[in-house]
């Protein structure tokens, strides 16, 4: 392995030992802000959700401030004197995930655990607080016997409460609660009841007031979507219950997440050689320009010398292949005059001796 490559990994190991280690710090933190391990619950249901329901203001494409299934909720333990319900909400405003009241995690009926297993905890929303009277009387002084008092409102009421009586929607009532708690109830249109009315523990029994020892804690905070992955793996016909959006949503922030410190650190780099170029003193600049400049001429000078040495290489060259011609030329010139003088030499003897017989001709005549 070479040194680079040990520095990236080194570089790597670092950046994913950071990461881990604010993760762990987050988690802490939470725990200590929640008093509860795990700090953080899944939302596994929609029992929840505003969808499709006409009395909530949906908000819109992110579903922010409303628990939806895949949520991530911080839960904090709370006493019954911090805990608002949904009648005292109303009378003084005080709203939590888009409705009157806090939202409250419990067990039904106090059940944990089951045959040896954990049971998993409800998620809903605290309607008011109930007190079953040990001895039922008269209270009010309008006649009838009273068995139950809900102090949000200052109210008596006999054997049965009407819901329409403690600012819920339905003609329907409670009656036969054991002890006194917390009336309950989802938000969503699945929901239309309070959980003492319809809903069973995990051993059959109808569901009693919520008791303080019952309650895990109260929500605090959310981080959305990102327990659909969770439920992705273990749980995937609730997941693709959860919200279309919900989901999408999901993908685009782990995109973001990926991509989001490698672009925010380009620009850093970007901003911080920036900053320090426009820092600068003037004559560090005018020394490194004068240092580029002469770099770049001496590299010139460099390049001329070599082009130059290469150009006269090249003459040298061209001078010796001329000379080596004219020599050529010069012998082939001397060949040519040897010919010459040969065949001069034999012409003149020829023309001697023809001039010989034509004087002899001559002679013969005269």
């Amino acid at each position: 392995m070479v040194e680079s490559d040990e520095f990236n990994l080194r570089d790597t190991a670092k950046d994913v030992g950071i990461a881990l280690s604010c993760v762990f710090v987050v988690f802490l933190l939470t725990f200590v802000y929640s008093g509860n391990w795990p700090p953080m619950v899944v939302i596994e249901s929609g029992s929840m959700e505003h969808d499709n329901n006409q009395f909530y203001a949906e908000p819109r494409y992110s579903h922010l401030g409303i628990i939806d299934t895949g949520d991530l909720v911080i839960v904090k333990q709370a006493e019954k004197d911090e805990i608002v319900t949904y009648l005292a909400g109303k009378k003084t405003n005080y709203k939590m995930y888009g409705d009157y009241g806090d939202v409250i995690v419990y067990y039904k009926n106090g059940i944990e655990t089951y045959e040896g297993q954990p049971v998993t905890p409800v998620i809903h929303r605290a309607m008011a607080w109930v007190d079953v009277l040990e001895e039922p009387q008269d209270m009010d002084g309008d006649g009838d016997t009273d068995y139950y008092y809900i102090p949000e409102i200052n109210t008596y009421f006999g054997s049965k409460i009407a819901l329409s009586e403690i600012g819920l929607n339905g003609g329907a009532h409670i009656k036969d609660l054991e002890n006194s708690g917390y009336i309950t109830k989802g938000d969503s249109t699945g929901n239309p009841h309070p959980d003492q009315l319809t809903h069973y523990d995990i051993e059959g029994e109808k569901v009693q007031p919520v008791t303080p020892d019952s309650i895990v804690g109260m929500a605090r905070g959310e981080l959305p979507w990102f327990g659909l992955m969770k439920l992705r793996l273990t749980q995937a016909d609730n997941y693709y219950q959860a919200p279309p959006e919900c989901r999408t949503m999901l993908w685009i922030s782990m995109v973001t997440i990926l991509a989001g410190p490698f672009t925010v650190g380009k620009l850093w780099d970007t901003y911080q050689d920036r900053r320090v170029a426009e820092t600068k003193p003037k004559s560090d600049k005018k020394k490194e320009d004068d240092a580029r400049y002469k770099s770049e001429s001496t590299h010139y000078h460099q390049l001329l010398q070599e082009k130059l040495k290469n150009d006269n290489d090249e003459t040298e060259n061209d001078n010796n292949e001329t000379e080596n011609d004219n020599d050529e030329t010069e012998n082939k010139g001397e060949n040519t005059n040897i010919t010459n003088v040969y065949i001069t030499d034999s012409i003149v003897n020829r023309s001697n001796f023809g001039e010989s017989k034509d004087d002899e001709k001559k002679k013969d005549k005269r």
